[in-house]
């Protein structure tokens, strides 16, 4: 019903993964697999709804529809199993624009905000650019399995006094599904040390069987009073450019001081657009999302099958969410500047750095694979015969 083996071409629409190309990587050719958006065109209940608030040629100043905040919160309880009154929700410009004002109100100037590294950049680059304590959790490795690091943990609670924990779940870059016992046991901690837990879930609804999201909403009635969500539809449904997100807040008197802070940085309020797209999403996209899921397991298991076979020796992290796949290419035995010249030179590929990631993950290299089948094969046939020589 769904044909994601033919998506329509992207020429022309000015779409970053194929713009910035040059910039990036030295030449505009390289077969792009970086930026964390989809091929695929958007579910049809989202284009449809689109068409037809596009039908009305007024696009004025536009409030919230009293059914949005219904919506999503029925989305989250039906998915997620999480429960949360629709006021406790607060539209935003996106997921970063609620990082900030969320440090905003609950940090200040030298105060340390703890995150997981490797992490998606603009998550570190929101702390630093804002003069706030960068404080890395370094993700350990055991067992070939990426785990949080709860004694350094405890340790940087007790030494530094943060303020703030940026959890990413499911994490990016290395698709980590945070299991029960793991969120149980930071959400305590936090708790413990009177650190505020806001809970990055972009990627919540990407999640391969048998792994559940937990989202740290689920500790609400025991901790509300320091947990915020963030969300949106932008990576499930393929819609990060209509900007629009969400932050889950059950604290009232916290919730107050988000809203205050957005308007007084003047990101109070999204798009007639983005709106539209967000409720049609999750009101209509479910069986969409389905199909889509079951494209990008496959896909997942093609490239851990084909890289196991064909280059045995690299070390990759199969995720249990995201469309993101984790690549060490320092098991190959090569210094980082030769990984990425056979990547750009030789395999013309254009994946995300990990030193971006983290500094100690000079080597390593996202790759996004919710592409069609055709462009993953192309790509990871480029890989091995670049680095299998």
């Amino acid at each position: 019903m769904y044909n994601f083996d033919n998506p329509p071409s992207r020429n022309g629409s000015n779409a970053e993964k194929y713009t910035a190309r040059s910039r990036l990587f030295g030449r505009q050719d390289v077969l792009p697999f970086w930026v964390a958006d989809m091929e695929f065109a958007t579910a049809p209940s989202v284009l449809d709804a689109l068409a037809a608030r596009m039908a009305h040629p007024v696009y004025g100043y536009t409030s919230v529809p009293k059914s949005l905040p219904v919506t999503i919160s029925a989305w989250n309880s039906k998915r997620h199993g999480i429960s949360f009154a629709p006021e406790s929700l607060t539209l935003v410009t996106g997921v970063m624009s609620a990082v900030l004002a969320t440090l905003s109100i609950l940090s200040a100037p030298g105060d340390g905000i703890v995150v997981q590294t490797p992490l998606y950049p603009p998550l570190m680059q929101t702390v630093l650019g804002n003069h706030r304590l960068l404080l890395e959790n370094q993700l350990t490795l055991s067992d070939g399995r990426y785990r949080m690091n709860f004694i350094e943990l405890e340790r940087m609670f007790t030494l530094h006094q943060p303020k703030v924990f940026l959890l990413c779940s499911p994490h990016n870059p290395v698709g980590r599904v945070w299991e029960r016992d793991e969120i149980d046991y930071l959400v305590k901690l936090t708790s413990h040390y009177g650190v505020y837990l806001v809970s990055d879930e972009i990627h919540a609804d990407i999640v391969f069987s048998p792994h559940r999201h937990i989202s740290a909403l689920s500790y609400a009635k025991e901790h509300g009073s320091r947990i915020m969500m963030l969300n949106s539809a932008s990576k499930s449904f393929n819609i990060a450019g209509l900007n629009t997100a969400y932050a889950v807040i059950p604290d009232q008197t916290l919730r107050k001081m988000f809203r205050r802070q957005l308007q007084r940085m003047n990101l109070y309020g999204v798009n007639i657009f983005g709106m539209t797209a967000l409720e049609a999403a999750y009101s209509g996209g479910e069986e969409w999302l389905e199909a889509l899921m079951d494209y990008l397991s496959a896909n997942r298991k093609y490239m851990r099958d084909r890289l196991t076979r064909e280059l045995p020796d690299l070390d990759h992290y199969s995720p249990d969410g995201t469309y993101l796949y984790w690549l060490d290419f320092n098991s190959l035995g090569l210094s980082p500047a030769e990984i990425r010249m056979k990547l750009i030179d030789e395999a013309g590929v254009g994946l995300n750095d990990g030193i971006t990631f983290s500094q100690s993950h000079a080597g390593f290299w996202r790759f996004n694979f919710a592409v069609p089948r055709s462009m993953l094969t192309e790509g990871l046939g480029r890989i091995i015969e670049a680095f299998g020589k």
